[in-house]
């Protein structure tokens, strides 16, 4: 049931949108999580531009799932940010524990970047139909995150010596 008595949406179609918003929530703030994971526990060659990269992808994710969270609010559906639900729908890999070698946390990061991808692009395609504004809100968030994806990879692909990723 939505909060709000002026409903934007039908209730059936606020909760289509919101189920595929709070799929994108979780992303979002693990990715800006595991961000910060991977910034502080970094070494090697090219340290200083992955440090600083990875500041700016903690901004998108923080930003962007704030975004995401007060759309959902605006459909009247409450969004759940909560430590125990981002750890238990999470699509993101656990990033692991230690300092990572520049060359694997851009592996790792990487990674993460095309999870996110995947799950904000798959959730776009959900809420097409029933919202176009969310759909308008969900592109604009891929676009930040692909972006950053885009320069993980070359950055990826520059310290491996010119080999191609290897995503899955």
């Amino acid at each position: 049931m939505t909060f709000w008595k002026r409903n934007i949406l039908p209730e059936d179609d606020a909760e289509v949108v919101c189920s595929a918003l709070q799929d994108v929530l979780v992303s979002l703030i693990d990715l800006g999580l595991q961000g910060k994971q991977a910034h502080w526990n970094l070494y090697g060659p090219d340290f200083q531009s992955l440090h600083e990269k990875l500041d700016a992808i903690v901004e998108t994710a923080r930003m962007s799932s704030d975004e995401v969270a007060e759309r959902m609010n605006q459909l009247g559906i409450a969004p759940d940010g909560r430590r125990n639900t981002v750890a238990e729908s999470s699509p993101l890999e656990n990033y692991p524990t230690g300092f990572q070698p520049v060359p694997e946390a851009l592996h790792l990061v990487g990674d993460r970047l095309h999870t996110a991808v995947e799950t904000i692009r798959t959730a776009r395609k959900t809420v097409a139909d029933p919202d176009p504004m969310t759909e308008d809100l969900l592109i604009a968030i891929s676009q930040q995150v692909e972006e950053h994806l885009w320069m993980i990879q070359a950055q990826e692909h520059n310290v491996a010596g010119g080999e191609a990723s290897k995503l899955p």
